[in-house]
């Protein structure tokens, strides 16, 4: 029994050892478990789900100005111009050298079916304009370059614009925004080619919304300290709804490259020209016959004038209208059609407003007296812009010439002094200088090419695809009342 209870007992125990280690034991294993999960998880710990980053202020302005020139891009195009131009050639002993060139440029599309916009430098004097596409290729295949021929509708040298237009298909376009609405440190963009990097952006602000270069500039212009540097030319200068709010025209440099002080021909200066160019292919002007100049501080200290702001009549002209009317040396303009004019700039801005073909009302100031006078406002009278005027929808264009022509016939004559023949073609106006030798000029009539009569533009045409471009080029031309010959090609 004892052993046996012993037994009983020793069991027993040994049995209440085993129940009282079943915890230690379930511990362990979960603790080697533990392990081998440990064992499996990349040493850098437990993962958690990575918070969004937060967008701020900087993220969302890229993101506008990203969308902005995507925008913007596909209507600004680069401009090639092939022509002639001085080259300093040390080899010739410092002598001038004209030799063919190729000038890079900048444009904008103004209108859906191809009116572009740029600097009259770009393309005056230019023998063939054209203009270059980019098509967009893949990620892996370079952008393809396009070519196309870009005719010269008009040129207005004294804004330096010009009006371009190219055919084809519906052309993205920008709108001119109104340049009185810009202010200063208005955040501005320029689009271009600089030095040939076609569809190019800068930004910048504008330094001044009117900087008139001089005292008697008659033109203001947008400054902007956003870089501009050659073939910049003719670029619009953008807002941040993508408008354009000024044509880039030049730069003040020391260096040759951009310095900050970019200049922009203001949006509603473009689109006053831009209307007249597509209209006539020149800007009217009117005239009064007057030389002018700002009044000054010297001035009045000098002169004892009785204004120390206005328009300072020097001179007027026997014969025109301010004469008729009675303007005189000394007077001071100081409003033009009830609009204030405090120097030559108000005063040309108020002519370029008003109607051709009717009076201006002219406040002036003699000695003490104030006065108003009423002055004919007349288009300028240059005889080739008139005869341009009259008969540019009747002319055709001759495009080996670089002219716009009209015949010689009896309904014509009459435009010309003395004509010496009855038939031959008559030259209305130059659409651009092909680079001859010597140029012919609007009011010219042509007679002969190479020796052979020109009876029609027809006639003359045929005769020109005739002549080989290596051979000689002689005109035989009217000059006012003189007949003269006109070596074009092969001297």
């Amino acid at each position: 029994m004892l052993v046996r209870d012993s037994r009983a007992t020793t069991s027993a125990a040994a049995a209440g050892s085993i129940v009282n280690m079943r915890p230690l034991l379930f511990l362990l294993f979960l603790y080697f478990a533990g392990v081998c999960l440990f064992a499996q998880q990349p040493p850098t710990g437990p993962t958690f789900p990575t918070p969004a980053k937060p967008r701020n202020a900087i993220d969302e302005f890229s993101d506008t100005v990203e969308r902005l020139i995507r925008q913007v891009n596909p209507a600004v195009l680069e401009i090639v111009t092939e022509g002639f131009g001085g080259v300093d050639d040390q080899a010739s002993g410092g002598m001038n050298v004209v030799a063919s060139r190729t000038s890079l440029g900048t444009g904008v599309f103004v209108s859906a079916d191809g009116d572009l916009i740029t600097n009259a430098h770009v393309v005056k004097g230019a023998r063939k304009v054209r203009v270059r596409l980019t098509e967009p290729g893949s990620r892996e295949d370079a952008p393809r370059m396009k070519y196309l021929d870009a005719d010269i509708l008009g040129i207005d040298s004294e804004t330096d614009l010009a009006l371009l237009k190219v055919a084809g298909a519906k052309w993205n376009h920008l709108k001119l925004a109104d340049s009185a609405a810009l202010h200063q440190g208005q955040i501005v963009f320029a689009v271009g080619s600089p030095r040939g990097l076609e569809n190019s952006i800068s930004m910048g602000v504008v330094s001044s919304a009117a900087r008139q270069i001089s005292p008697d500039a008659n033109q203001v212009f947008i400054q902007t300290d956003a870089p501009i540097n050659p073939g910049n030319s003719g670029g619009p200068l953008i807002n941040s709804r993508g408008e354009v709010v000024g044509i880039n025209t030049f730069i003040i440099t020391e260096s040759g490259g951009s310095e900050g002080l970019g200049f922009a021909i203001p949006s509603n200066v473009v689109l006053d020209v831009y209307a007249q160019l597509k209209k006539y292919g020149r800007v009217r002007r009117g005239e009064l016959g007057v030389i002018i100049r700002s009044v000054t501080p010297a001035l009045v200290m000098a002169l004892g004038l009785s204004r120390d702001q206005g328009v300072l009549v020097q001179d007027v002209i026997s014969g025109k209208a301010a004469a008729t009317a009675g303007l005189v040396a000394d007077d001071i303009v100081v409003r033009v059609e009830g609009r204030t004019v405090r120097n030559i700039r108000q005063f040309s801005n108020s002519m370029f407003r008003s109607h051709l073909g009717g009076e201006l009302t002219l406040e002036v100031v003699r000695g003490q007296q104030t006065l108003k006078i009423q002055v004919p406002f007349t288009e300028n009278n240059d005889p080739n812009e008139q005869l341009a005027e009259r008969m540019k929808e009747q002319s055709l264009p001759v495009p080996q010439l670089g002219i716009l022509a009209i015949p010689l016939n009896s309904a014509t004559a009459q435009l010309i002094s003395e004509p010496r023949y009855r038939s031959g073609v008559i030259v209305v106006a130059k659409l651009q200088t092909n680079g001859f030798h010597e140029e012919l000029l609007p009011g010219d009539v042509i007679y002969g090419v190479n020796g052979k009569l020109t009876s029609s533009i027809e006639v003359m045409k045929e005769i020109l695809s005739a002549v080989p471009d290596s051979a000689p080029l002689v005109m035989r031309v009217q000059r006012g009342p003189y007949l003269r010959y006109f070596v074009l090609r092969g001297e």
